[in-house]
């Protein structure tokens, strides 16, 4: 019987994590994840569900490896029926492609700078993304996550080059909010930035950064929603800086040193 393996792949085919298909179908994630894992079984009302929620017919469903089938319902029915709800400007509310582990549970999927370009263009191709490096963390749960490496420096000081940042999807524009810290896909490159939403007064997105130095380099960019790809919330911040603090700080410490020295003196004076 095929069931387990059958009920994993089609949750990935549809792009869905098991966080995802518990909301869509109203199953415990934990029912859900012991189902994949073939621990436990689902009852025939619950075979029913599934089998409507994929349009698949149930004998197909528990009994003929559907991963080798080409005779399936295709992205645009499964997106029909709610496997692929959209939102704002045809906006996926998941992202195209996941990977799981073993457990099924969602990996993080990490974009280092080299794979961006391939990233624009390959971010809904599995074979694509299904090279790129996987992991993850602890305390990273209940939400899909992925990790991008940081280039240049228009987010400095805050963001800096070679820093990762993990974000978690955000599945609907209108969600965004003002002045936080997003990786944004859009049909213009992959970006780390502030966003500002102004969809609901002017159907603009606004992205800016944080460099003073550099701000003539980095203009704010405006986007229109339907050029958007992806949205991630910046969860988690990766750097291997160390480095010293700003003058200001140098100028305090040496100012705390001074006040010490000061009162040292004045103790030993008054010890006279």
């Amino acid at each position: 019987m095929y069931l387990a393996s059958n009920l994993k792949f089609l949750r990935k085919k549809s792009g869905k994590t098991q966080d995802a298909l518990s909301s869509s179908v109203n199953i415990g994630r934990t029912t859900i994840a012991n189902y994949e894992a073939g621990i436990s079984e689902p009852n025939l009302d619950t075979l029913i569900l599934f089998s409507n929620f994929f349009g698949i017919s149930l004998d197909n469903l528990l009994s003929k490896n559907l991963e080798s089938d080409s005779d399936l319902p295709n992205e645009k029915d499964l997106m029909l029926r709610g496997a692929f709800p959209k939102t704002q400007a045809g906006y996926s509310s998941i992202p195209q492609i996941i990977t799981v582990d073993n457990s099924g549970n969602d990996n993080i999927i990490y974009v280092p700078v080299k794979a961006r370009a391939g990233y624009l263009l390959g971010y809904g191709d599995s074979e694509f993304m299904e090279s790129l490096p996987t992991f993850r963390l602890p305390g990273l749960n209940n939400a899909t996550y992925r990790m991008f490496e940081v280039e240049g420096p228009s987010m400095a000081p805050n963001v800096l080059n070679g820093d990762r940042i993990i974000g978690e999807w955000i599945d609907e524009l209108d969600k965004i909010r003002d002045n936080r810290v997003y990786v944004i896909v859009h049909k213009g490159g992959v970006a780390v930035k502030r966003i500002v939403n102004r969809l609901k007064e002017r159907g603009k997105l606004y992205l800016k950064s944080d460099t003073i130095a550099h701000r003539h380099e980095f203009p704010t960019v405006e986007i229109d929603p339907e050029d958007v790809r992806e949205v991630w919330y910046g969860r988690m911040k990766i750097s291997s800086d160390f480095s010293e603090p700003a003058e200001v700080y140098h100028r305090l410490a040496d100012l705390e040193t001074d006040v010490m020295e000061m009162k040292d003196l004045l103790k030993k004076s008054a010890g006279k």
